[in-house]
């Protein structure tokens, strides 16, 4: 067993958290004193008569997400329901490794945690709830407040990217006990100690072990603190007399000694990282906390309680849901389909939309032409049966859905068909296309930033699918306006993001080429302290992303821009070109071929204009008046030259009549032209 000490661990937040609680309620000390006191009372009295009953407690998971890694797959659940069971019951493969000394009394504590199939309404459900909430990155006890199951019914666990720094938490029955506790009763934990698959494994698979011992009134094996390791713990107890008093291990020393004797190392309730066992005393505790009333343990594996929340009753099947791997995809791509249903299905009928069908389970399938397709899937156990048509919820997208080169000013009223957005935080709000403003023309991409007030979220625009199978370059150029709220640069700054990706393969992978950052290049426009929309063309930016990698240049390329949220101001879009650039291309632009260059009339008189045309994308031109000395009269500079005609008055009125050069400049190549002026 690795030491606990290498690992990039967390530990228990129960101590830190119970403190938390009684600061925030005063009032709730002297209840839980006497709540304790009783509870004690009734455990060093228990007699368990009915030492084979199993004791089954019903389970509701609350996943407290913000569309992150936090939000765990239904069956990285299933799996933390799977180790607490077998861990209570001993039936663990690792048990076999239990040293001798403490074999004999590793219990099976003859308790099971059931995953509830039946909600609090009386209505069928999967046990498992989903809340995005941005809390998910606190933590703290007001996640319980989000969402909570009566605990007289059903233990409460909310699943969290961040318990409050610790791995999890839970507090004794004691200290929440009346109708103040209830609120703060139940098992915090993060994701990342959440079973044994997924965003968790198999080494921090036992924080729920552990967690829901305290929440049965188990202390640590060192006493009621958080102090692992301190010696002065050995003139405290955990109140269980089989399991030796202990400083307490934030590592597996099996043959650790702290207060004269051997420590129970392997035990679930220390720090040690290897438990393998509850002792036959943690197993009176924990029973003994069962039978009481203290917050309302007893009342949880009744079983009118046990049927109410279907836990004892045989799989329901009453509903049918599917996922995929995917929902848009490319002509050829394969989509994995779940089937969701819940509970206990035995047989599945698939249909794809497309004229095809699947009885397995999850069934594997890939869409031979373009279009939307609505999918329907129709569960049954052998005796019900239940069914689900999903519209349009597949896309299928053509390779060359989009033709080369692209040029996207969002002057239309609506979105066309090129772009799909994507509401990832799903918060209602996005891009939209509006009219206050644009760069070239009198519209643009926005996302009204300023009254969101939740951090983190996420909006993408994504577009169709283009073949870039001949491309030796991809450019991709594109203008922003953003600015920070408040009246100066030290004001409100904000960290918001705007992410451009790139898929070779449909979607199914993106691969970030491009971040502006709040901190650094995204604010295009001074700090503003209202709603944020940009004053003429001098408050936007620009970008050109090369994107000269060969693993891009496929048939399925897609492109991808993402705003991420800090809650700062409003962000435009607009002006979005893409271009692929062939190896002939290439060498057009090396030699300077590809650009019609003129300057007229010529002569000219009150005025003239410098007209050129070039097939190619350019990051920045400049024009030049000389004189035939060399000598610069005039300049102007401008940003990302998209391909097509391009024209520039020059101020020629200025400079008395004689022969003048004209020169332009692109991205170091220069081409010059004569001028007369009469």
């Amino acid at each position: 067993m690795a030491n606990a000490q290498t690992q990039d661990i967390r530990y228990c937040g129960q101590w830190k958290m119970e403190q938390a609680f009684f600061n925030a309620h005063p009032e709730q000390r002297s209840i839980a004193e006497q709540a304790n006191a009783r509870l004690e009372w009734e455990t060093q009295n228990f007699t368990d008569f009915n030492r084979d009953e199993l004791i089954v407690i019903p389970v509701v998971f609350h996943v407290i997400h913000y569309n992150g890694p936090e939000n765990i797959s239904d069956e990285q659940v299933y799996s933390g329901i799977e180790v607490m069971n077998r861990d209570y019951r001993l039936q663990n493969p690792d048990a076999d490794d239990i040293i001798s000394e403490f074999e004999d009394i590793a219990a099976d504590t003859e308790i099971e945690f059931r995953l509830a199939q039946i909600d609090p309404q009386g209505n069928c459900h999967t046990g498992i709830n989903r809340i995005v909430s941005p809390l998910t990155y606190d933590g703290g006890g007001e996640v319980k407040d989000l969402i909570q199951w009566p605990r007289n019914s059903y233990l409460n666990i909310w699943v969290v990217e961040d318990a409050n720094g610790a791995a999890g938490y839970s507090l004794y029955p004691g200290s929440v006990n009346g109708a103040q506790g209830a609120g703060n009763d139940g098992i915090v934990v993060a994701h990342d100690y959440t079973g044994n698959i997924g965003t968790s494994n198999n080494y921090r698979s036992r924080t729920l072990t552990h967690e829901a011992g305290h929440w049965m009134n188990l202390r640590h094996l060192w006493g009621n603190s958080n102090s692992p390791g301190d010696p002065d713990n050995c003139d405290m107890d955990d109140q269980v007399a089989d399991t030796p008093l202990s400083s307490g291990w934030t590592s597996c020393n099996l043959d650790g000694s702290t207060c004269g004797s051997l420590d129970n190392v392997q035990n679930y309730m220390e720090y040690s990282y290897c438990g393998r066992m509850f002792s036959d005393g943690q197993r009176t505790r924990m029973r003994a906390a069962m039978y009481s009333g203290t917050a309302q343990r007893n009342q949880l594996w009744t079983p009118q309680n046990l049927e109410e929340t279907g836990v004892s009753l045989d799989p329901i099947l009453c509903e049918a849901r599917f996922s995929a791997s995917r929902r848009t995809i490319c002509v050829g791509d394969t989509i994995q389909f779940f089937d969701n249903s819940y509970h206990g299905g035995s047989g599945w009928a698939w249909d794809f939309g497309d004229g095809n069908s699947s009885d397995d389970e999850d069934p594997l399938h890939s869409f031979d032409e373009p279009g939307i397709y609505d999918v329907t899937l129709t569960v049954s156990n052998g005796t019900n049966e239940v069914s689900l048509t999903e519209a349009g919820y597949v896309q299928v997208l053509n390779s060359d859905g989009m033709t080369l080169p692209f040029t996207e000013n969002f002057e239309a009223e609506e979105l066309d068909e090129n772009w799909f957005m994507v509401d990832v935080s799903n918060d209602g709000d996005g891009w939209e296309i509006t009219s206050a403003a644009g760069y070239t023309g009198d519209q643009s991409l926005r996302i009204l930033n300023w009254s969101n007030n939740t951090e983190f979220n996420r909006d993408q625009l994504v577009s169709q699918a283009i073949d870039m199978s001949e491309a030796e370059l991809i450019q991709v150029t594109y203008k922003w306006a953003f600015s920070y709220k408040g009246n100066n640069e030290d004001e409100d700054d904000t960290d918001d993001r705007l992410k451009v990706y790139a898929s070779p393969d449909c979607g199914d992978t993106w691969s970030l080429r491009r971040m502006h950052r709040g901190f650094t290049d995204l604010p295009s426009a001074p700090p503003h302290p209202f709603l944020f929309t940009p004053n003429g063309q001098d408050e936007w930016n620009s970008y050109v992303l090369d994107i000269p990698y060969s693993q891009f240049y496929t048939q399925n390329f897609r492109l991808m821009f993402e705003f991420e949220s800090r809650l700062g101001n409003n962000i435009f879009l607009d002006d979005i070109n893409i271009t692929a650039y062939t190896a002939s291309d290439l060498l057009e632009m090396e030699s300077g071929a590809g650009v019609d260059f003129q300057v007229y009339p010529n002569p000219a008189r009150n005025e003239a204009t410098v007209s050129f045309s070039t097939r190619l994308v350019y990051s920045g031109m400049d024009i030049e008046l000389l004189d035939l000395t060399g000598r610069i009269l005039w300049s102007q500079r401008q940003l990302n030259i998209a391909p097509g005609q391009h024209l520039v008055e020059l101020p020629i009125n200025q400079w008395s009549a004689g022969t003048y050069m004209v020169a332009v400049n692109l991205d170091g190549r220069r081409f010059t032209k004569q001028l007369v002026i009469q």
